[in-house]
């Protein structure tokens, strides 16, 4: 950060008009039947499912922490919870066409976006790769907790997997997917393509940089996405990712 910077008056409050393009804004036009047709109801309905359960997850996250229980069960979470509660279609469907070779970068504002990528990457992989990936994160030491109650197929495992290490490491705990380590504003998950996030306004955009062009000069599938908010166009970081 400089610590001073000359301003010639005479330049910056003399008349002037800024023109840029036009900038569409709701310019969508579709209705179901055509989104049926092209997504398929089955899809569909998973993509509603994805974002239900976003939500239900973050209003767990906000009940814990502004009444001390949910659903009967009390917790006392001395940690923080930056919540995303209605924007679980932007997080869903930005991971629709994603592959598991596609990273995301969030911001403290991220455990939709970890869930959706980690969902989107269970729909992808087989389920021996599933079960491959589970048993060797941290010695399957969050798989042994899940599978203990789980009733159903290895798809709905693997969800369940999701949901317990990420809400473990937002609790702080050694099961988290980072040992409780990195808490709710750090989570991340590698194997299904979800990257470290940045509790840093703005602190993401850079590293996404970096990853991508990792990608790039190594001549590595995928594509790398960088979540951040209209907050992080003042910092400095942003501005040098986009220079690149």
């Amino acid at each position: 950060m400089p610590k001073s910077i000359f301003i010639n008056p005479n330049e910056v409050r003399k008349p002037q008009i800024l023109k840029i393009k036009d900038i569409p804004v709701n310019q969508y036009k579709s209705d179901i039947k055509k989104e049926i047709k092209n997504f398929g109801k089955k899809k569909l309905l998973k993509i509603y499912y994805d974002m239900l359960i976003i939500r239900e997850f973050e209003s767990l996250l906000n009940s814990i922490k502004t009444q001390g229980s949910y659903e009967g069960i009390e917790y006392d979470h001395k940690g923080p919870a930056h919540l995303s509660i209605g924007q679980e279609a932007a997080a869903v469907g930005q991971c629709i066409p994603l592959a598991i070779e596609d990273f995301i970068f969030g911001s403290h504002r991220s455990h939709g976006e970890v869930l959706a990528k980690c969902f989107s990457a269970i729909d992808e992989l087989e389920e021996n790769e599933l079960l491959k990936i589970m048993k060797s994160y941290m010695d399957g030491a969050c798989l042994k907790v899940v599978e203990k109650e789980h009733k159903g197929n290895i798809k709905s495992l693997a969800q369940d997997f999701v949901l317990y290490g990420v809400l473990a490491e937002i609790f702080g705990r050694a099961n988290g997917f980072n040992k409780g380590l990195g808490g709710s504003m750090h989570i991340f998950f590698a194997p299904f393509g979800s990257m470290p996030n940045n509790a840093i306004v703005g602190g993401a955009a850079d590293i996404s940089v970096g990853a991508a062009l990792f990608k790039r000069i190594n001549r590595k599938p995928g594509m790398v996405i960088c979540n951040i908010g209209d907050g992080s166009m003042s910092c400095g970081p942003v501005w040098e990712a986009m220079m690149l």
